[in-house]
């Protein structure tokens, strides 16, 4: 896929985000653009350099930072995500004339959390979907119609409930298979594909209310 068209995921790859990165994903496609994902490359590859060459080719980058704070007594903050978010506003910054071109959202769980402990990225698009699923739909939905006015993109209601139906669908496909645990567990490369294929068939994709 195109420059134009690639969306660069930034966040976290543990099982409690999934319910965010699953729609969040199927939202990029549903919308007609490509996610990319480091995880989506082969592990034989250092992941950084996934990274950066994904900063490289994407005109659209999504960073969730909500997961960055630490969620145990005790337990350390994970920066990963604001590093890799740092790299990706340099990149917009210092980069080629293609790569000043570049979009950036910024997710949060929490309302101006990340303008109190981070205020450098303030100027930044930042969003808070409050770990909800509708919400982050909602919330990437808007930023796709702001930052491309030509197109007029249809409600986050919709897409939640093409959502819904395509897990539906999938689940009642893939259980003839696998058992339950491989669904959830399923690689997020895994998920996008099913979503396209499923996107195709039904033609549910519709960038525009307007043809």
């Amino acid at each position: 896929m195109p420059f134009e068209t690639n969306v660069f995921i930034n966040c976290p790859f543990d099982n409690d985000y999934t319910s965010l990165l699953r729609p969040m994903a199927f939202t990029i496609v549903y919308l007609d653009y490509e996610p990319n994902i480091s995880q989506t490359l082969s592990s034989s590859n250092i992941r950084i350099d996934q990274i950066k060459k994904h900063i490289k080719v994407c005109k659209y980058s999504i960073h969730d930072l909500s997961r960055c704070k630490a969620q145990l007594h005790g337990e350390l903050p994970r920066f990963n995500m604001p590093f890799e978010l740092g790299l990706d506003i340099g990149a917009n910054e210092y980069g080629s004339k293609k790569l000043k071109s570049k979009k950036i959202l910024i997710l949060e769980s929490e309302k101006y959390h990340y303008q109190k402990v981070l205020s450098d990225i303030s100027g930044q698009d930042i969003e808070d979907h409050k770990d909800d699923p509708l919400t982050l739909i909602l919330k990437v939905r808007n930023w796709f119609s702001n930052i491309a006015k030509e197109k007029v993109l249809v409600g986050h209601k919709r897409i939640w409930f093409h959502y819904n139906e395509f897990l539906e669908d999938l689940t009642k496909e893939l259980s003839r298979t696998y058992t339950k645990v491989d669904i959830e567990n399923m690689p997020i490369g895994d998920f996008i594909k099913y979503s396209k294929d499923w996107i195709n068939m039904v033609g549910g994709s519709e960038l525009s209310l307007f043809t």
